[in-house]
């Protein structure tokens, strides 16, 4: 991988997708259907909490592909880096056109496995930044 790269700050925003991915998944809890985000204040607000912390992970991944000159995420297949990124642009260019039933479906299918190869992105660039030092 490129020597120019910054790895360790690359590191500590991957760090921030999962803990913001985490936070996700405790606030999508409660939500049982689509429906419940449109049926109540605590829906509502649990669909702009949730959407927002999507436009975040949207932004840094966004950031880190510009970083890495899309080298990165392109070694980590079976996630749709693409889509995740766009969603960014989706939720904050049409905030009030945002599909309850998308975010039902990232939460309930999308979010974990998207954690799951986020740590092992983080743990790969570790090994490779301890096997530099070596």
């Amino acid at each position: 991988m490129c020597n120019k790269i910054n790895w360790d700050i690359i590191i500590d925003m991957l760090q921030q997708i999962v803990e913001t991915l985490e936070r996700i998944q405790w606030a999508f809890t409660p939500v049982a259907t689509p429906d419940f985000f449109e049926n109540s204040i605590e829906g509502l607000e649990k669909l702009d909490a949730i959407s927002m912390k999507l436009l975040a992970i949207g932004e840094i991944l966004k950031k880190i592909d510009q970083k890495t000159n899309k080298s990165l995420f392109s070694q980590y297949s079976g996630i749709d880096w693409t889509g995740f990124i766009g969603l960014r642009d989706v939720i904050a260019h049409g905030y009030y056109n945002i599909d309850p039933v998308r975010i039902f479906d990232i939460c309930s299918k999308e979010t974990e496995p998207l954690e799951l190869v986020i740590k092992k992105i983080i743990n790969d660039l570790k090994s490779e930044t301890e096997n530099r030092l070596k």
